[in-house]
């Protein structure tokens, strides 16, 4: 659904056209932008946007015109460096044979260590040897700032994963769309309740009729409470979003 057939389904589902729902489109624009915002900062979207990394520079700016995208980032979850002159990891890497396969005798005999062991003992002194020399590529963030370490001597573009900022319902899949549609209808029941239950009846040409806002508030705060648990059980993995 886009988000007006969302808004549609909102008002069909407590019951119109058969009969009045007291909700006007700011009602519903609200409700949508409240299951928006909860399902941002409970869960998310996953996407990627490349940063410049400068030679010489450790603290980078999000918001600044170095990162594209920069806006939309609200948690970096991680960051793919640039291939660093300190990296010792083509030391041992497979792929510099061919077929990118190890060669059988390249390492220990079978019948002493084994053919991967020395492998796997080589790549641990490799992240021992990157440690103790600072090579071994580090980030954090804090506040809409990025630190990136060791320093670089040849500027080059990274990868950053990040939870974004700004969705739209169009870009969730099912079972996050699903989420927050349940959501903005819980939400769209409490607004409708706490205008039903200024009365507890309304007359009619026939007489009088009773008001369900009660219930509906009772309703909306149980769903609510149920969608909580619900995302907190599917936060990860995180749906990746590409752009």
């Amino acid at each position: 659904m886009t988000e007006d057939e969302l808004k549609q389904w909102l008002l069909r589902q407590l019951g119109a056209p058969a009969i009045k729902v007291d909700l006007c489109a700011a009602h519903l624009s609200d409700a949508m932008d409240e299951a928006i915002h909860w399902f941002s900062a409970k869960k998310g979207l996953k996407k990627i946007a490349f940063m410049a990394i400068n030679s010489g520079q450790v603290e980078y700016n999000l918001d600044s015109d170095t990162t594209a995208g920069a806006e939309d980032i609200d948690t970096v979850l991680d960051v793919i460096p640039p291939s660093l002159r300190l990296d010792l990891s083509l030391i041992f890497a497979p792929t510099i044979f061919s077929d990118e396969e190890i060669p059988y005798d390249v390492f220990a005999a079978a019948d002493t260590m084994g053919i991967y062991s020395s492998y796997v003992q080589s790549l641990q002194y490799i992240e021992t040897a990157k440690r103790v020399i600072a090579a071994d590529f580090e980030w954090r963030q804090q506040d809409r700032k990025l630190f990136a370490w060791p320093l670089v001597k040849d500027s080059g573009t990274a990868i950053v994963e990040y939870k974004a900022t700004c969705l739209t319902v169009e870009q969730l899949n099912e079972r996050d769309h699903d989420l927050v549609k349940r959501y903005a209808l819980a939400w769209s029941k409490m607004i409708l309740g706490r205008i039903r239950s200024k009365y507890d009846q309304w007359p009619t040409a026939i007489g009088t009729i009773g008001m369900d806002g009660i219930t509906l508030l009772e309703e909306s705060k149980q769903e609510i409470e149920n969608l909580e648990e619900e995302i907190a059980l599917s936060g990860y993995p995180m749906g990746f979003l590409m752009g």
